[in-house]
């Protein structure tokens, strides 16, 4: 029985052998499904058909909104931290990189003005609701404000549910309006708001919600910006108003409806656009590069054959033509190890593609699609060579100094090596990266440049390997439909002055799916919008970038072990596992008493503090300083003693721009210590501390009395006083701090009561820091030969401070004082009346002068 079962068990082998090797030959006569199927004609394709043929508004007719001396910065007052319609009104000026404070509504309105201007030239309110109830006397300063500096409101109006008050009369106002209602239409009316918008358009897919709220404009006091066609009667309402100021002087654009609905968000960014005004650079030109990234990698079955690569070259053609991107180019990137690797109707693919390499520009990954951050630069550099020899003997026209690195690693978190090796073999100027500072959300990508590479954002288009058909796309079909109608693909080009999209070649292999999108989104936006849509190099691209946002130019450095992206993507350089960053960082500013509290913290057995730095002795001056642009793995060497509280002291941190940014980047968690001496003393130290080091204008006024009125036309003198007083306007570069920092991270000391009493200021930093209790008195005492307090080491001798420490100088002459009290007198009341509004404890000094 047994052989019976073998013997038949062999036969079903011996047949399954024949009908294999008979469907192995079939499969080599007759061509794959992969080039039997009919690429690049999905059943979904159709044209989108522009709402009407008008012709865009220039840029030369624009109108502006004209305030009154202000700052080109906007006041957010949202319902909550956590409202998610707040939220998308943040993404948008994140975006649009429109400086901005973001406040929830509370009792309390922020401060409005500075001594000389106004702080706001915008004000946006999400909820129009709240506003109008405020408590009165928060709505009359916020509307004198207004008034005063010229400054519009914009505002959102949401539906309520109560059918009982469908018609209402906004508060206050003439103008009614209609709660619930839904609309079959949207059209755009001339005004000088619209910027990037069509005007004269109608749009019919608005969907059939009945939430709207629609205005009646009827008077001359308001001007319809958008109007929607109410389903019920037909009637048509303004659905985004502008109440011109005719009735108390206060310009607003209110809007009936959240910015989620695409249309009603584009209106929204052109009233950014009109309220910000001409000081602001603006412009319709919209600069799209499409990289097709990996164009020889890829497995068997799913890369390009030769039609795909005469259809990329008819819709180049198409692109330029068609939508007036006169010079347009598909960006191709080649990993040379891998081409002619598919089948052989892909292999002739490839080779048509360098036949036809003359028409596109080429631009160089690594030889085998390498990861930069697991090779040293040996290694990089010998990729490289490889994929330069390999463009060199296809003729590959690699016209621009431009490069990316597979997956982005490398560029952010940064591969130095990586740098050094593109600038060696490529001679590479610019790049692009997803990575910065973070990969999500999109709307806050931002460029710099490092090592003289220009690392410009790259933008995400829907499109990956994997997406090559309509109907395996995940989310379907309407996803892509969505995306590119009024989705985030068409408010990446609307919000970027440059975008680089990468895709892939399977992009443009089976359905094409790459050219059906940017087909579309082209369409797309030469229907609905003034945009200009251009071609340049990656070259040009940075330079015109950098113009326009040269605050980018320095990195800003974050924490790469932090977020779980670029922790996957870190160089070896960087041990995530045993990274050490400060949790507390000592501010100054600078001659305050610093450095003796530096001294002295550090002596508790749960503290460490940065090791010394060449040149600057204990302070490391990473934050705003020169120091800053050797990057992270130069800060972090300074750190490598683990502690309960890792800290460093700074002086010069406090008054500097850029330092509170750039700080709360890398370590937002930090605690952050601030030492508050009466600014008139903290000036005349200064002064004395720079004729100690010679400094030549000091030497020739001899003391401090002279520079008030020798700086009234002396440069040099001026100079010198500025930089005596300016670390003394202390709220004024505290507000800078508060922008980044929550105010429960922050501690102020009293300097004179830390020269007097260094023990008790030391005990409460100690709880203050939730650090075990240590008994200062046993390792600190006060030295009479020099005036203040010293360490005590374990011989019980004396160690102080060095000469430069406690100086002793002539006492401030009263005439002196007179002046420099004079010059902080309302800096001072203003620290006084933050500190008393904030509850925190007022320095003794400050109460005698605030009396």
């Amino acid at each position: 029985m047994n052989g019976f079962i073998n013997h038949r068990f062999l036969r079903f082998i011996k047949y399954l052998l024949i009908v294999l090797s008979i469907f192995a030959v079939y499969s080599l006569i007759i061509p794959s499904k992969n080039v039997l199927k009919e690429r690049g004609k999905p059943k979904y394709v159709e044209n989108y058909k522009c709402p009407a043929d008008w012709t865009p508004k220039d840029e030369e007719n624009w109108e502006f909104h004209q305030n009154n001396g202000t700052d080109q910065k906007v006041l957010l007052i949202s319902d909550s931290l956590f409202s998610r319609h707040g939220k998308l009104i943040t993404q948008v000026l994140t975006a649009l990189k429109i400086p901005f404070k973001s406040e929830a509504v509370s009792k309390n309105i922020p401060v409005l003005t500075t001594s000389r201007k106004g702080r706001y030239s915008l004000i946006i309110i999400e909820n129009y609701y709240k506003y109008l109830n405020m408590p009165r006397w928060n709505r009359q300063l916020l509307d004198k404000y207004c008034m005063d500096y010229k400054v519009p409101v914009i505002s959102f109006i949401a539906s309520k549910p109560n059918d009982q008050l469908k018609r209402i009369r906004i508060k206050g106002s003439s103008l009614w309006m209609w709660q619930n209602q839904q609309i079959q239409s949207l059209s755009t009316h001339p005004s000088k708001i619209h910027k990037i918008t069509k005007e004269n358009t109608t749009r019919l897919d608005v969907g059939n919600s009945s939430d709207w709220v629609v205005f009646e404009e009827n008077t001359k006091k308001f001007e319809t910006i958008l109007s929607g066609k109410v389903t019920k009667n037909g009637k048509d309402r303004a659905v985004v108003i502008h109440d011109i100021g005719i009735e108390d002087g206060v310009n607003r654009i209110l809007f009936g409806r959240n910015i989620s609905d695409w249309t009603i968000k584009m209106t929204f960014i052109d009233s950014i656009w009109w309220a910000i005004g001409k000081n602001m650079q603006f412009s319709l030109d919209r600069f799209i590069q499409v990289d097709i990234d990996d164009i020889f990698v890829g497995a068997q079955g799913t890369r390009m054959l030769e039609d795909d690569v005469i259809n990329l070259l008819a819709y180049q053609q198409k692109f330029r033509n068609k939508y007036n991107i006169s010079n347009f180019h598909f960006m191709l990137g080649f990993s040379g190890s891998y081409f002619r690797n598919g089948d052989e109707n892909e292999d002739k693919g490839d080779e048509l593609l360098i036949e036809k390499a003359s028409n596109f520009v080429w631009f160089p990954h690594m030889w085998r699609h390498n990861h930069a951050h697991e090779h040293n630069y040996t290694y990089l550099e010998a990729f490289m060579v490889q994929n330069k020899m390999f463009a060199e003997n296809m003729r590959l026209p690699v016209n621009y100094t431009y490069a990316i690195a597979p997956q982005h690693d490398g560029v952010y978190p940064v591969h130095e090596q990586l740098y050094d090796a593109w600038k060696k073999v490529w001679k590479v100027s610019v790049t692009a990266t997803e990575e910065y500072p973070h990969f999500k959300p999109s709307t806050s990508r931002k460029a710099f440049i490092y090592k003289n590479i220009s690392v410009l954002p790259r933008q995400t288009c829907g499109l990956y390997t994997h997406t090559q058909t309509f109907d395996t796309y995940p989310g379907g079909f309407d996803y892509v439909q969505n995306l590119i109608r009024g989705g985030d693909l068409f408010f990446t080009v609307l919000l970027n002055p440059v975008s680089i999209f990468m895709t892939h070649q399977q992009n443009y292999a089976h359905d094409r799916l790459a050219l059906y999108t940017f087909e579309n989104l082209f369409e797309f936006l030469r229907c609905w919008t003034n945009l200009k849509i251009k071609w340049q190099s990656p070259i040009e691209s940075a330079k015109m970038y950098f113009e326009r946002f040269e605050e980018e130019k320095v990195p800003l450095w974050t924490n790469p072990c932090i977020d779980p992206r670029h922790r996957i993507i870190t160089p070896p350089s960087i041990n995530c596992s045993n990274l050490t960053l400060p949790n507390l960082l000592i501010l100054g500013p600078q001659k305050t008493g610093s450095t003796a509290l530096a001294n002295f913290l550090e002596i508790h057995p749960n503290v460490s503090q940065n090791s010394n730095v060449p040149g600057s002795f204990e302070e490391v001056q990473f934050f705003g300083g020169n120091n800053y642009k050797k990057g992270i793995e130069w800060y972090l060497s300074y750190f490598q003693q683990k502690a309960e509280i890792v800290f460093e002291k700074s002086a010069t941190y406090f008054d500097n721009p850029l330092a509170a940014k750039q700080a709360s980047a890398l370590v937002p968690n930090s605690k952050l210590i601030i030492i508050l001496q009466n600014p008139a003393d903290r000036a005349y130290s200064w002064f004395q501390h720079m004729l100690a080091h010679k400094d030549e204008t000091a030497m020739n006024l001899g003391n401090m009395t002279h520079i008030f009125e020798v700086s009234k036309n002396n440069t040099l003198a001026k100079k010198l006083l500025n930089r005596c007083v300016s670390g003394g306007k202390y709220i004024h570069h505290l507000e800078k701090w508060l922008e980044h920092f929550s105010l429960s991270q922050i501690m102020f000391i009293d300097s004179d009561v830390l020269r007097n009493q260094p023990i008790k200021i030391l005990s409460k930093v100690t709880e203050w820091l939730d650090l075990p209790y240590f008994d200062y008195s046993k390792v600190i005492r006060f030295s009479p030969s020099k005036g203040f307090h010293c360490k005590i080491d374990e011989n019980s001798k004396t160690r102080c401070l060095g000469e430069s420490k406690g100086r002793k100088y002539e006492k401030m002459d009263e005439a002196t004082r007179l002046e420099l009290d004079e010059i902080f007198a309302i800096d001072n009341s203003a620290l006084f009346k933050f500190l008393r509004k904030s509850r925190l404890e007022i320095p003794g000094w400050l109460r005698k002068l605030i009396k």
